[in-house]
């Protein structure tokens, strides 16, 4: 019996030292802390814009005696900033798809803002149809462009922007907001930066700003008896007796009214009536200036004063749309001389006579 005993007490003691001795468990160590990712750097501050002045605004030009005030839209005011800065705009190749044109390319203030050409090229080479009238006066017309397409200046700068200077108005508002002093002036002009909308605004407002008076002419009718030649006196009598006047009425020489006068194979007015009755008119160019804007006419086919005087003495051509009031005058040689001598005494001094020193 003791020796059985003996015998569980050795086997137990064996079985707890067995127990006793098995492998322990790994201790899974506890995570290394992880370190916390460096906050990202707070960027710079972007620098101060650099601070403009501007000089201070050109006051408005005076309007030529015996002008009336040209009608603006409600919506676009005609004020001194926003003339300053359309003049700014006109001269401005930046305003353009690429930089390589301006408006002023077409319109050269020493030809009374006339190219001297036929015809001129746009922006990427393909050609206008029609010679680039005078830009002087032009507030006080009641419709643009030779066929009278366009129904307010806004219109017509706009168009003119995006056709003739091909441009993609977005991407140039960007370029003149990148200049600090067309931004400034675009704040001090309309409250805000340069928009595709406000740039159309300055030009038609430059547009309504540029006159030309203080012609012999003016002085005239001013009561300086000693103003005009005595051929230019000759030849204002010859122009009102030979019914010129009819179409071409002072003080703008214009009725900007559309007339038939058999030059040329365009459509004219109807491409913008698409009516038949209308093919073949023309709006009255005025004549203020114009021995200042050859060539004549909306093809540029009269290349001298002469050759557009002559023409229209005669009656111009015969074609099925002709203007009853135009009529065929008997005038000689002299005459002719007077009638020109008259309509060179339309030169006058413009409200822009240069061109403004760009940024």
């Amino acid at each position: 019996m003791t020796r059985l005993c003996w015998l569980v007490l050795v086997v137990v003691s064996v079985f707890v030292a067995c127990k006793t001795a098995e492998t322990p468990k790994p201790v899974t160590p506890a995570p290394a802390p992880v370190a916390e990712a460096p906050k990202p750097a707070t960027p710079p501050a972007p620098p101060p814009e650099p601070k403009v002045e501007l000089p201070a605004v050109k006051p408005l030009p005076a309007l030529p005696v015996g002008m009336v005030e040209p009608k603006a839209p409600a919506e676009n005011p005609v004020t001194a900033e926003k003339a300053e800065l359309g003049w700014f705009l006109f001269f401005e190749p930046r305003l353009s798809k690429d930089g390589s044109m301006a408006c002023a390319q077409c319109h050269h203030t020493d030809k009374a803002y006339t190219s001297g050409n036929a015809l001129d090229a746009k922006v990427g080479g393909a050609m206008n149809k029609r010679n680039a009238p005078t830009m002087v006066g032009l507030g006080f017309h009641s419709s643009w462009y030779w066929d009278g397409r366009m129904a307010t200046l806004e219109a017509v700068s706009n168009a003119a922007w995006k056709g003739q200077l091909g441009a993609d108005p977005a991407a140039v508002v960007a370029t003149l907001n990148a200049v600090p002093v067309y931004k400034a002036m675009f704040v001090r002009a309309f409250n805000e930066p340069a928009t595709v909308d406000n740039v159309p605004k300055a030009l038609a407002t430059f547009f309504r700003t540029l006159n030309t008076g203080n012609s012999a002419f003016d002085k005239d009718a001013a009561g300086d008896k000693a103003a005009l030649s005595k051929d230019a006196k000759a030849g204002k009598e010859l122009f009102s007796k030979g019914g010129c006047v009819s179409c071409h009425v002072p003080p703008l020489f214009s009725d900007f009214a559309f007339h038939g006068i058999g030059i040329g194979d365009d459509a004219g007015r109807m491409d913008a009536t698409k009516e038949e009755k209308d093919k073949g008119l023309f709006k009255t160019p005025g004549l203020r200036n114009v021995a200042l804007t050859a060539p004549y006419f909306h093809d540029g086919s009269a290349k001298t004063l002469d050759e557009a005087i002559a023409l229209m003495a005669k009656g111009g051509n015969k074609v099925a749309t002709q203007d009853p009031l135009l009529k065929p005058v008997k005038w000689n040689a002299k005459q002719l001389g007077q009638v020109k001598a008259f309509l060179e005494s339309l030169n006058g001094e413009l409200t822009y006579p240069d061109a403004p020193k760009l940024p």
